[in-house]
Protein backbone atom coordinates (compact mmCIF):
# COMPACT_ATOMS: atom_id res chain seq x y z
CA UNK A 1 0.00 0.00 0.00
CA UNK A 2 2.72 2.46 0.94
CA UNK A 3 4.59 1.71 -2.27
CA UNK A 4 1.48 2.53 -4.29
CA UNK A 5 0.96 5.81 -2.44
CA UNK A 6 4.42 7.03 -3.30
CA UNK A 7 4.33 5.78 -6.87
CA UNK A 8 1.17 7.61 -7.96
CA UNK A 9 2.41 11.19 -7.45
CA UNK A 10 5.65 10.41 -9.30
CA UNK A 11 3.77 8.91 -12.24
CA UNK A 12 1.37 11.86 -12.31
CA UNK A 13 4.25 14.36 -12.25
CA UNK A 14 5.97 12.58 -15.12
CA UNK A 15 2.76 12.58 -17.16
CA UNK A 16 1.88 16.25 -16.61
CA UNK A 17 5.50 17.30 -17.20
CA UNK A 18 5.35 15.84 -20.69
CA UNK A 19 2.22 17.83 -21.62
CA UNK A 20 1.47 21.48 -22.32
CA UNK A 21 -2.08 22.70 -21.65
CA UNK A 22 -3.21 25.92 -23.30
CA UNK A 23 -6.52 27.61 -22.52
CA UNK A 24 -7.99 30.34 -24.76
CA UNK A 25 -10.97 32.34 -23.51
CA UNK A 26 -12.90 35.45 -24.54
CA UNK A 27 -14.03 36.71 -21.14
CA UNK A 28 -16.63 39.22 -22.43
CA UNK A 29 -15.48 42.72 -21.59
CA UNK A 30 -13.33 41.76 -18.64
CA UNK A 31 -16.11 39.72 -17.02
CA UNK A 32 -18.13 42.96 -16.93
CA UNK A 33 -16.08 44.09 -13.88
CA UNK A 34 -18.24 41.70 -11.86
CA UNK A 35 -16.41 40.65 -8.67
CA UNK A 36 -18.46 37.46 -8.29
CA UNK A 37 -17.64 36.42 -11.87
CA UNK A 38 -13.98 37.21 -11.23
CA UNK A 39 -13.85 34.92 -8.18
CA UNK A 40 -15.73 32.22 -10.09
CA UNK A 41 -13.30 32.50 -12.99
CA UNK A 42 -10.26 32.17 -10.71
CA UNK A 43 -11.68 29.09 -8.97
CA UNK A 44 -12.70 27.51 -12.29
CA UNK A 45 -9.38 28.25 -14.03
CA UNK A 46 -7.41 26.78 -11.12
CA UNK A 47 -9.34 23.51 -11.59
CA UNK A 48 -8.58 23.51 -15.32
CA UNK A 49 -4.90 24.07 -14.44
CA UNK A 50 -3.63 25.14 -17.85
CA UNK A 51 0.05 26.02 -18.24
CA UNK A 52 -0.75 29.08 -20.34
CA UNK A 53 -3.98 31.08 -20.47
CA UNK A 54 -4.69 33.31 -23.47
CA UNK A 55 -7.46 35.84 -22.88
CA UNK A 56 -9.46 38.12 -25.14
CA UNK A 57 -11.58 41.12 -24.13
CA UNK A 58 -9.54 41.88 -21.04
CA UNK A 59 -11.37 45.20 -20.79
CA UNK A 60 -10.83 47.55 -17.83
CA UNK A 61 -7.51 45.91 -16.89
CA UNK A 62 -4.18 47.66 -16.48
CA UNK A 63 -0.88 45.80 -16.46
CA UNK A 64 -0.94 45.99 -12.65
CA UNK A 65 -4.48 44.58 -12.57
CA UNK A 66 -3.46 41.64 -14.74
CA UNK A 67 -0.40 40.97 -12.59
CA UNK A 68 -2.66 40.94 -9.53
CA UNK A 69 -5.05 38.49 -11.21
CA UNK A 70 -2.12 36.27 -12.15
CA UNK A 71 -0.83 36.21 -8.58
CA UNK A 72 -4.27 35.33 -7.22
CA UNK A 73 -4.36 32.43 -9.69
CA UNK A 74 -0.74 31.46 -8.84
CA UNK A 75 0.49 32.36 -12.32
CA UNK A 76 3.63 34.51 -11.88
CA UNK A 77 3.95 35.78 -15.48
CA UNK A 78 1.57 38.04 -17.39
CA UNK A 79 1.52 40.21 -20.51
CA UNK A 80 -1.21 42.62 -21.65
CA UNK A 81 -1.64 43.97 -25.17
CA UNK A 82 -2.86 47.44 -24.12
CA UNK A 83 -4.79 49.18 -21.36
CA UNK A 84 -7.68 50.48 -23.47
CA UNK A 85 -10.38 49.01 -25.65
CA UNK A 86 -10.51 45.23 -26.09
CA UNK A 87 -7.06 43.88 -25.15
CA UNK A 88 -5.73 40.35 -25.37
CA UNK A 89 -3.45 38.91 -22.70
CA UNK A 90 -1.24 36.01 -21.65
CA UNK A 91 -1.09 34.49 -18.15
CA UNK A 92 1.59 31.84 -17.73
CA UNK A 93 3.26 29.51 -15.26
CA UNK A 94 6.48 30.08 -17.20
CA UNK A 95 8.40 33.23 -18.23
CA UNK A 96 7.08 35.14 -21.26
CA UNK A 97 9.89 36.36 -23.52
CA UNK A 98 10.19 38.77 -26.47
CA UNK A 99 6.72 40.25 -26.02
CA UNK A 100 5.40 42.26 -28.97
CA UNK A 101 2.23 44.36 -29.15
CA UNK A 102 0.47 44.39 -32.52
CA UNK A 103 -1.88 47.37 -32.50
CA UNK A 104 -1.07 49.41 -35.63
CA UNK A 105 -4.02 49.57 -38.05
CA UNK A 106 -5.87 46.95 -36.02
CA UNK A 107 -9.14 47.46 -34.19
CA UNK A 108 -8.27 45.20 -31.24
CA UNK A 109 -4.86 43.76 -32.11
CA UNK A 110 -2.66 40.81 -31.24
CA UNK A 111 -0.13 39.95 -28.54
CA UNK A 112 2.98 37.89 -29.24
CA UNK A 113 5.13 36.14 -26.65
CA UNK A 114 7.54 33.24 -26.49
CA UNK A 115 6.96 30.66 -23.73
CA UNK A 116 8.98 27.45 -23.24
CA UNK A 117 10.13 27.58 -26.87
CA UNK A 118 6.59 28.03 -28.24
CA UNK A 119 5.56 31.15 -30.12
CA UNK A 120 2.17 32.35 -28.87
CA UNK A 121 -0.06 34.76 -30.77
CA UNK A 122 -3.28 35.83 -29.06
CA UNK A 123 -5.57 37.86 -31.29
CA UNK A 124 -9.02 39.34 -31.57
CA UNK A 125 -9.95 40.13 -35.15
CA UNK A 126 -12.28 42.89 -36.33
CA UNK A 127 -15.90 41.76 -35.84
CA UNK A 128 -17.40 44.08 -38.46
CA UNK A 129 -15.65 43.57 -41.80
CA UNK A 130 -14.14 40.43 -43.36
CA UNK A 131 -11.81 42.50 -45.55
CA UNK A 132 -10.39 44.24 -42.47
CA UNK A 133 -9.98 40.86 -40.79
CA UNK A 134 -7.93 39.69 -43.75
CA UNK A 135 -5.77 42.82 -43.54
CA UNK A 136 -5.25 42.26 -39.81
CA UNK A 137 -4.30 38.63 -40.33
CA UNK A 138 -1.82 39.71 -43.01
CA UNK A 139 -0.12 41.83 -40.34
CA UNK A 140 -0.07 38.88 -37.95
CA UNK A 141 1.61 36.78 -40.64
CA UNK A 142 4.33 39.42 -40.99
CA UNK A 143 5.25 38.49 -37.41
CA UNK A 144 4.94 34.76 -38.13
CA UNK A 145 7.01 34.91 -41.32
CA UNK A 146 9.87 36.51 -39.37
CA UNK A 147 10.13 33.39 -37.19
CA UNK A 148 12.37 30.39 -37.99
CA UNK A 149 10.86 27.93 -40.47
CA UNK A 150 10.40 25.17 -37.92
CA UNK A 151 9.12 27.45 -35.16
CA UNK A 152 6.46 25.98 -32.88
CA UNK A 153 3.65 28.48 -33.43
CA UNK A 154 0.26 28.66 -31.72
CA UNK A 155 -2.34 31.20 -32.88
CA UNK A 156 -5.47 31.54 -30.79
CA UNK A 157 -8.35 33.79 -29.92
CA UNK A 158 -11.58 35.22 -31.26
CA UNK A 159 -11.32 35.25 -35.06
CA UNK A 160 -14.90 36.41 -35.72
CA UNK A 161 -14.70 34.22 -38.83
CA UNK A 162 -16.29 31.08 -40.25
CA UNK A 163 -14.20 28.13 -41.35
CA UNK A 164 -14.60 26.54 -44.79
CA UNK A 165 -14.22 23.24 -42.92
CA UNK A 166 -17.58 24.04 -41.29
CA UNK A 167 -19.24 25.10 -44.54
CA UNK A 168 -21.64 22.15 -44.60
CA UNK A 169 -23.06 23.44 -41.33
CA UNK A 170 -23.49 26.97 -42.63
CA UNK A 171 -24.26 26.81 -46.35
CA UNK A 172 -27.53 24.90 -45.98
CA UNK A 173 -28.80 27.45 -43.46
CA UNK A 174 -30.50 30.07 -45.62
CA UNK A 175 -32.10 31.71 -42.59
CA UNK A 176 -28.71 32.34 -40.99
CA UNK A 177 -27.51 33.99 -44.20
CA UNK A 178 -30.68 36.07 -44.46
CA UNK A 179 -30.18 37.25 -40.87
CA UNK A 180 -26.64 38.40 -41.70
CA UNK A 181 -27.76 40.18 -44.86
CA UNK A 182 -30.58 41.91 -43.02
CA UNK A 183 -28.25 42.96 -40.22
CA UNK A 184 -25.92 44.62 -42.72
CA UNK A 185 -28.65 46.35 -44.74
CA UNK A 186 -28.88 49.37 -42.46
CA UNK A 187 -25.30 49.29 -41.18
CA UNK A 188 -22.80 50.50 -43.82
CA UNK A 189 -19.84 49.85 -41.49
CA UNK A 190 -20.59 46.11 -41.34
CA UNK A 191 -19.43 43.81 -44.11
CA UNK A 192 -19.42 40.18 -43.01
CA UNK A 193 -21.26 38.77 -46.05
CA UNK A 194 -19.05 38.23 -49.09
CA UNK A 195 -20.93 38.74 -52.38
CA UNK A 196 -24.16 37.51 -50.83
CA UNK A 197 -22.55 34.39 -49.32
CA UNK A 198 -20.88 33.32 -46.11
CA UNK A 199 -17.29 34.47 -45.99
CA UNK A 200 -14.59 31.87 -45.41
CA UNK A 201 -11.60 33.84 -46.70
CA UNK A 202 -10.06 34.68 -43.32
CA UNK A 203 -9.83 31.10 -42.10
CA UNK A 204 -8.82 29.93 -45.56
CA UNK A 205 -5.87 32.31 -45.19
CA UNK A 206 -4.69 30.26 -42.18
CA UNK A 207 -5.32 26.92 -43.87
CA UNK A 208 -3.40 28.05 -46.96
CA UNK A 209 -0.59 29.16 -44.66
CA UNK A 210 -0.18 25.58 -43.44
CA UNK A 211 -1.81 26.01 -40.03
CA UNK A 212 -3.99 23.34 -38.44
CA UNK A 213 -7.33 23.95 -36.72
CA UNK A 214 -6.73 21.84 -33.61
CA UNK A 215 -10.41 21.45 -32.73
CA UNK A 216 -11.35 20.33 -36.23
CA UNK A 217 -8.42 17.93 -36.38
CA UNK A 218 -9.77 16.16 -33.31
CA UNK A 219 -13.44 16.48 -34.37
CA UNK A 220 -13.31 16.11 -38.17
CA UNK A 221 -16.98 15.25 -38.71
CA UNK A 222 -18.48 17.50 -36.07
CA UNK A 223 -19.68 21.05 -35.63
CA UNK A 224 -19.92 22.72 -32.25
CA UNK A 225 -20.70 26.33 -31.44
CA UNK A 226 -18.14 28.38 -29.54
CA UNK A 227 -20.58 31.29 -29.23
CA UNK A 228 -22.92 32.44 -27.98
CA UNK A 229 -23.44 30.80 -24.60
CA UNK A 230 -26.83 30.78 -22.83
CA UNK A 231 -26.12 34.25 -21.39
CA UNK A 232 -27.16 35.66 -24.77
CA UNK A 233 -30.41 33.67 -25.11
CA UNK A 234 -29.71 33.46 -28.82
CA UNK A 235 -31.61 31.95 -31.70
CA UNK A 236 -29.98 28.63 -32.75
CA UNK A 237 -29.40 30.18 -36.17
CA UNK A 238 -26.94 32.54 -34.46
CA UNK A 239 -24.72 29.70 -33.25
CA UNK A 240 -21.18 29.98 -34.64
CA UNK A 241 -17.70 28.55 -34.21
CA UNK A 242 -15.36 31.54 -34.26
CA UNK A 243 -12.92 30.74 -31.43
CA UNK A 244 -9.90 28.69 -32.45
CA UNK A 245 -6.47 27.46 -31.44
CA UNK A 246 -4.29 26.89 -34.50
CA UNK A 247 -0.95 25.10 -34.56
CA UNK A 248 1.86 25.17 -37.07
CA UNK A 249 1.82 22.02 -39.17
CA UNK A 250 4.63 20.22 -37.37
CA UNK A 251 2.87 20.67 -34.01
CA UNK A 252 -0.33 18.96 -35.20
CA UNK A 253 1.13 15.49 -34.52
CA UNK A 254 1.71 16.58 -30.90
CA UNK A 255 -1.98 17.29 -30.24
CA UNK A 256 -3.43 15.05 -27.55
CA UNK A 257 -6.75 16.78 -26.99
CA UNK A 258 -8.59 19.86 -28.27
CA UNK A 259 -12.05 20.73 -27.05
CA UNK A 260 -14.44 23.46 -26.01
CA UNK A 261 -15.18 23.48 -22.30
CA UNK A 262 -18.90 23.54 -21.64
CA UNK A 263 -20.09 23.32 -18.06
CA UNK A 264 -22.25 25.17 -15.56
CA UNK A 265 -19.58 27.84 -15.12
CA UNK A 266 -18.80 28.51 -18.78
CA UNK A 267 -22.50 28.58 -19.62
CA UNK A 268 -22.77 31.78 -17.56
CA UNK A 269 -19.35 33.38 -17.27
CA UNK A 270 -19.07 34.84 -20.79
CA UNK A 271 -20.83 34.90 -24.15
CA UNK A 272 -18.06 32.67 -25.57
CA UNK A 273 -16.99 29.19 -24.56
CA UNK A 274 -13.30 28.61 -23.78
CA UNK A 275 -11.14 26.19 -25.72
CA UNK A 276 -8.36 24.04 -24.33
CA UNK A 277 -5.54 22.37 -26.22
CA UNK A 278 -3.25 19.70 -24.78
CA UNK A 279 0.06 19.03 -26.53
CA UNK A 280 2.86 16.55 -26.04
CA UNK A 281 6.00 18.57 -25.41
Amino acid sequence: MLYGVFLLPTTYAQTTKSLLKVLSYNIQEGLKKDTVKRKTFIKWANKVDADVIALQEVNHYTNADLEKLGKEMRYPYTALLKERGYPTALISKYPIHNVKHGTDQMLHGYLYGQIKGYHFIVLHLNPFDYQKRNNELTQVFTQINALPKKAKVLIMGDFNSFSPQDSLNYNYNQRKLEMLVKHEASRPNIKNVNNGKFDYSVIQFLLSGGFVDSWKLMNPRSFEKSAPTPVMKADPDQYVRIDYIWTSNQLAKKIVKANLIKDEVTDRLSDHYPMILTLKK
